[in-house]
Formats: C-alpha cells, sequence, structure tokens
C-alpha cells in the first residue's frame, strides 16, 4: 500500500507534535546506554509500565553494568526479576550479559544479525535497541506500532482486520481482510522521518497506548495461565527462591494441591526441562538454583 507523500507528512507533523506535548518521561529515555535499552526492552514485554519503573530501578542499583550481571548467580537474577513474570526472560538477560562479556568484551554489538544471536532476542528487540542507543534511522514495530498502522490506515473496517505473519497460511475463504505482516512493515518504512527514528519511533508507542488504548485491533490471546505448564515452572522457582533448597520428594506437594505419586513423572520432566534450561541443579535428591 503506497501512501502519498503530503499524507505522510501530514501523519508524521501530527504525530510528532501530539508526542512533543504529551511524551511520557521514562527512566530508560534519559540514557543511550545499551544494556539499559535493553533490560527496558526485555521487562516491558507484556508488562505494565508503571510495574517496570521500580523494577527497572531497582535491578540497575543490584546490577549496574552488564559485568554485574554475567556475574551474578541465577538466583540473585530470579530474586530481583521476581513480580515480572516470564522469567525465561531474566535468564535470557543473563546469558546475553554473559555472552557480550565474553565473546564482545563487554561491548554491545552494533548489528541486527549480531544482536539476533544473543538468547532470547528476537527482531524488534534487536531494532530498538540500535534505534535507541545507537541512533539508527530504522523502524522498530511492536504490537503498539502496528496499532497506530492499522487504526490510521487500514481504519475503514478495522473490526475485520487480521494480522498475518510471514508463515501463516492464507484462507482466502475466510470473511476477515488479511494484512501480512511485511505489509505492516512496509507501511511502516514509509512513514518513518529520517533523522528523527528515536523520536518517531517512541512517539507512536506513545500515541497508541494513550490515544489509541481503546482501540482494539486482532492479536494472539495468551494462554490460561494457572495451572499451565508455565505456572508450575515458576511455582517450582518461587518455592527455591524462598527455601533456597527443597528434596526431590517434596517438591511436589509445595507446588500442587492434591499433588499424587501418579504425577512423579509429570514433575521429573519438569525439573530436567528447568535443569536444561539453566535454572536449577539437581544433586542428592535435592533441588535448588544455580
Amino acid at each position: 500500500m503506497q501512501v502519498s507523500e503530503g499524507k505522510v507528512k501530514r501523519f508524521q507533523d501530527e504525530i510528532l507534535t501530539w508526542y512533543n506535548e504529551h511524551k511520557r518521561d521514562l527512566p530508560w529515555r534519559h540514557t543511550r546506554d545499551p544494556y539499559r535499552i535493553l533490560l527496558s526492552e526485555i521487562m516491558a514485554q507484556q508488562t505494565q509500565i508503571s510495574r517496570v519503573i521500580p523494577k527497572y530501578e531497582a535491578w540497575l542499583e543490584q546490577f549496574p553494568t552488564i559485568h554485574h550481571l554475567a556475574n551474578a548467580s541465577v538466583s540473585e537474577v530470579l530474586t530481583y526479576w521476581h513480580g515480572l513474570g516470564y522469567n525465561r526472560r531474566a535468564l535470557n538477560l543473563k546469558r546475553s550479559a554473559e555472552k557480550i562479556v565474553r565473546e564482545y568484551e563487554g561491548v554491545f554489538p552494533k548489528t541486527e544479525k549480531e544482536l539476533l544471536e544473543l538468547p532470547g532476542i528476537g527482531r524488534y528487540t534487536a531494532r530498538a535497541i540500535l534505534c535507541f542507543a545507537f541512533d539508527e534511522q530504522i523502524t522498530v514495530v511492536d504490537t503498539n506500532v502496528r496499532k497506530v498502522i492499522l487504526t490510521q490506515f487500514f481504519k475503514s473496517d478495522n473490526s475485520k482486520v487480521q494480522i498475518l505473519q510471514r508463515s501463516d497460511t492464507v484462507d482466502h475463504n475466510s470473511e476477515k481482510s488479511k494484512i501480512d505482516e511485511k505489509i505492516i512493515e512496509e507501511m511502516a518504512e514509509q512513514l518513518l522521518p529520517m533523522g528523527k527514528a528515536y523520536d518517531w519511533n517512541q512517539a507512536l508507542m506513545d500515541y497508541s497506548s494513550a490515544v489509541l488504548k481503546k482501540e482494539k485491533i486482532p492479536i494472539p490471546k495468551q494462554s490460561k495461565y494457572i495451572g499451565s505448564h508455565r505456572y508450575y515452572r515458576s511455582k517450582v522457582l518461587k518455592v527455591l527462591l524462598e527455601k533456597k533448597k527443597v528434596k526431590i520428594d517434596e517438591i511436589g506437594e509445595l507446588i500442587k494441591n492434591g499433588y499424587t505419586e501418579k504425577e512423579k513423572e509429570w514433575l521429573q520432566k519438569l525439573l530436567e526441562e528447568l535443569t536444561k534450561e539453566g535454572f536449577i541443579v539437581v544433586e542428592k535428591e535435592t533441588v535448588r538454583l544455580i
């Protein structure tokens, strides 16, 4: 979809004018330190900003540099991550810090290819680091930016818009309009005012959060958390944060009400998974965090 230069210019002026008056004062917008940018991006995934800010500040008091994080224990990292959920994000942060210290002597890589090789970093996060830390003139497309594009440029029948990932299969019999992810990215490229990428990407996120809060776009729903596999993984880690070390034959009852011996195989697989990922270690019939 091609948008006229005049419409693009009007839209850019509107968004940047709004941003100049209403932008959020967030702590990670006062730095270009790629470590702090990475931390803010990972913490903000699927988490409200109001919850992120105190966690972000407490984390940096404990782990002020990437070297501090690389040298921390998993139990320390999970202690300061506690309350944010998705503990794998915290472990990936630590693994990324270790790799940057080990392979780059503590200096953040500055290419998208290298950033994508860090644990847990996808295309959005890599590009956010490049833009917000290194002032690369590139688009940064997250859910908020998608919402702006869909509601402002496909607004005629937004209720029937469905975002397709590149790997999705197109159902030509569906009644919904299909908006491929590639189309959204191309639109984002058209709208980007060169030389103003930092402010522009931040502006779109703020505009979506404040002005388009009630607008709805179809996004995949998260699966039920209580009773899920992720829920019991989190329960294991929470118990170990509190008790430090637990006997294997006791942990089942600590994480699940009504636990029975019939679930022993399920629990063993759960512990094996957490061990393989680097969260815990099993030794002498006990379990502890690494």
